[in-house]
């Protein structure tokens, strides 16, 4: 679910289960370069990151994690995380969030929420 931290309003919804990936394309606010994070879905409903891809290192950016580095596509992927996280919660830009992907399809885009809104991501319930 993705939902207003203040009002409740509720963005969006869909169906969720226990191994479906979760995907968050952002634009970098500094660099401008894309920056994506790529979560698996846990059995207690938590997300774990498995992920991160970014076209360069620069401010903010994680340079030095003990982590698999690979480079592919243009991009360089940090593998094997392993960061538990039980709900996103951030300021939505619409310049910065691109999109979030359930299963490598659309869930939300970050033009479809208010800009500034404060914005939690979670799992009500698995299915």
């Amino acid at each position: 679910m993705a939902a207003d931290q203040e009002t409740g309003e509720v963005y969006a919804e869909a169906v969720i289960h226990t191994g479906d990936t979760v995907e968050f394309d952002w634009i970098h606010s500094f660099e401008h370069i894309p920056w994506n994070e790529y979560y698996s879905v846990q059995p207690d409903g938590t997300f774990v990151l498995d992920t991160i891809s970014v076209a360069g290192f620069g401010a903010g950016i994680p340079a030095e994690m003990d982590v698999d580095y690979r480079y592919e596509d243009g991009l360089i992927y940090m593998d094997n995380i392993g960061s538990t996280f039980e709900r996103f919660n951030f300021f939505n830009s619409n310049t910065a969030l691109d999109v979030i992907q359930i299963n490598d399809r659309d869930f939300i885009r970050g033009e479809e929420m208010p800009h500034h809104a404060k914005v939690t991501v979670y799992i009500e319930s698995l299915k």
